[in-house]
Order: structure tokens, then sequence, then C-alpha cells
């Protein structure tokens, strides 16, 4: 590749690779939207599988992720009126604003996705873990903001988490929300970054609504399957 990829020649495709290395070959303001949801660092040892459901030790990858370099380098591909649209664990939200801040961007709105279905936990000792929460910011003015609702937009999206039989990616988020976020802060024909695009839903939402998407994806497996998934 040259200094910079051509964006024409690798519009709707997977790269295999580092994002950081992906990043750095964008051009800078190409991109309209960054929807995506990288590692939390959440992974750990526990007895979930007892109960019917998976462990929430995701692998190696979710673990002593540096949640600052990719999107510092990441801000600098956004158009001006872009907007990036971040899954993170609640505890790193701070870390991901002042980044954003300090780049220029306006921090809207928290995003909310209430699982219909979340992952059972000791319901005697804890809470269950029915949110995850994303970061919606903006880029100067002029940002796109399509309503899809008859009133409002009120920041909270419930849709069931995607049944393990049917999961490509442990973290895999579903499509119909992935859609809908899409379908709000963007327009057909834009382009939409996924550093970490894991199963490719960003992509398949993308298809859906007749936009671009770039991804990249390090692990192997995952770029594979994704990739089949988008050419299907």
């Amino acid at each position: 590749m040259s200094e910079f990829i051509n964006l024409d020649k690798y519009k709707n495709k997977i790269l295999k690779g580092d994002c950081i290395k992906g990043l750095s070959q964008i051009p800078n303001k190409s991109i309209n939207l960054i929807l995506t949801d990288p590692p939390y660092n959440v992974s750990m040892k526990s007895n979930f599988h007892t109960m019917g459901r998976k462990g929430v030790d995701f692998g190696e990858w979710d673990k002593d992720f540096d949640q600052i370099g990719w999107l510092d380098l990441a801000c600098n591909k956004v158009k001006k009126g872009g907007s990036v649209v971040i899954f993170n664990d609640y505890k790193n939200i701070g870390t991901m604003k002042d980044v954003l801040e300090n780049k220029g961007f306006v921090i809207k709105e928290m995003l909310i996705w209430r699982k219909s279905n979340p992952m059972p936990r000791n319901r005697d000792r804890l809470y269950v873990t029915s949110i995850e929460v994303a970061l919606w910011a903006v880029k100067g003015k002029g940002w796109v903001f399509n309503r899809q609702r008859d009133t409002y937009e009120n920041a909270i999206f419930e849709y069931p988490i995607v049944h393990h039989s049917k999961r490509i990616h442990p973290t895999e988020k579903p499509l119909g929300l992935i859609k809908e976020l899409v379908a709000i802060h963007s327009n057909e024909g834009d382009l939409i970054l996924d550093p970490f695009i894991g199963s490719g839903t960003t992509g398949v939402a993308a298809q859906e609504l007749s936009r671009n998407y770039l991804g990249f994806e390090l692990d192997e497996e995952y770029f594979k399957l994704a990739s089949e998934r988008l050419m299907a």
C-alpha cells in the first residue's frame, strides 16, 4: 500500500491487520462516521458456564488493550460534521471522553443498549448487567441526525443479545441496533469506519442501508468469517 490507501479501491472491504497501522493509511477528514466496539478490558474467569451461558473471558484480545492510541489517531480521520459512536465499558468512558474533547469533538450523548435477555448473575449479590453504553460525539457543526422514531430519540435502544448459536464473535452486537445507529448518524452514500469490525455487523448494516464501509480486523478467524458474511 502507498502512504494513504485509495478509499475508492478499498471501500466496502475488510482489511486484515492492526487498526493502528490501518488508520495511519486513511486520509485525514475522509470518514463520515466511526461506529465501533473496541475491546473493553473486562475479560475475567467466571462460573457463568454453570448457568448455561458462556463466561466473560473473551480472549487475550480483551486484556491490556490501549484505549487511547487508536482513538487519538482515528479522530483525525473524521470529516467536519462527522460523528463517532463508540461502545465500551462504563469504566472507560471517561478516558474516551478526554481523548475526544482534546481532539476537538463535542460529546453529545451517552447512548444505552438495553438488553432484553441479559446474562444471569448471582441475583442475591449483584445487579444483572442489562445495559451497555456508547459515547456519541461530533466534530464541529452540521452533524447528521436522522430521527427514526415517531416522537423523540431517547438514547435507549432495546435489543436482545445475539444468540450464541448464531454468533460469530463473542461480543457481537445485534444487527438491528447497529442499523438503527447507522440510520440516525449517517446518510446514504456516506463512508463508515469500524476499526474493530469483528463479526462484520457494521458492514452488513452499511450494505443494507446503502452506505459504504471500511473495516479492520486483526484476528484471522474473525476476519475470514466476517468477510464471508459480507459476501453472502
